[in-house]
C-alpha cells in the first residue's frame, strides 16, 4: 500500500538521520494523515507485514493536526487505531499531539473553511460545533496519553486559513516545550 512505501521512506531517512543526531535519536513530527501513520513505524509489532521498530531511534513523535480518533475513519486510520492505541512505545519516545483552535468567524479562517468545517467534524466526532482547525477535531487529534497542545487560532493548512501549524509564529509553540 502507500503506507508501507512511505514508512519504507520514513525508515530510510531516520537510519540516515540518526547517525547525524548528538543524541542519535531523531524527532518525529507528522502532519495530519502523516501523524497517523507514523505511530506503527515506531512499533516492534507488524504493520503491513513488517516491523519497523522506530522506537528505538525516535526520542519524539509529534503530531500536527491529525485524526487520530474518527467515528468514520478510512479503513487504514482504523486499523492504526485498533493495533497502535494511545502511545504505546511512551517508555522511550515522548508522543505529543497538537491541535488548532480555529475561529470559523475569524479573519484567520478560510472561506473554505467556513464552508466545510462543520461537515468534517460531523464526520470525524459526530459534533458540527466542535471545536478544531477547520478540518480536524481538538477531540480527535489530541492522541491519548499524548502530551496535549491546543493552539489557539491555528488552521490545518493553508487552505483552511492563517496561520497554520508549520507558520512561523506557530513553529515556537509546539517546538519549543520539546526542545527544552
Amino acid at each position: 500500500s502507500g503506507w508501507i512505501r512511505l514508512l519504507n521512506r520514513v525508515d530510510v531517512a531516520v537510519r540516515s538521520l540518526q547517525s547525524e543526531s548528538p543524541t542519535g535519536r531523531v524527532t518525529l513530527i507528522g502532519h495530519s494523515s502523516g501523524g497517523v501513520m507514523l505511530r506503527p513505524y515506531l512499533s516492534h509489532q507488524p504493520f503491513g507485514g513488517r516491523a519497523y521498530g522506530g522506537e528505538q531511534f525516535c526520542n519524539h513523535l509529534i503530531t500536527l493536526g491529525s485524526p487520530h480518533q474518527a467515528l468514520r475513519a478510512t479503513s487504514l486510520r482504523s486499523l492504526v487505531s485498533q493495533q497502535f492505541p494511545g502511545c504505546p512505545e511512551s517508555k522511550t519516545v515522548e508522543y505529543v499531539s497538537v491541535a488548532g483552535e480555529l475561529n470559523l468567524q475569524g479573519p484567520e479562517s478560510s472561506a473554505f473553511s467556513r464552508l466545510s468545517a462543520k461537515s468534517s467534524y460531523r464526520q470525524i466526532c459526530g459534533d458540527p460545533s466542535s471545536a478544531g482547525d477547520g478540518l480536524v477535531p481538538v477531540c480527535s487529534a489530541l492522541l491519548e496519553d499524548s502530551i496535549p497542545i491546543v493552539l489557539p487560532n491555528t488552521a490545518h493548512g493553508g487552505l483552511f486559513g492563517q496561520p497554520w501549524y508549520g507558520s512561523v509564529e506557530r513553529f515556537g509553540e509546539w517546538w519549543g516545550p520539546i526542545a527544552d
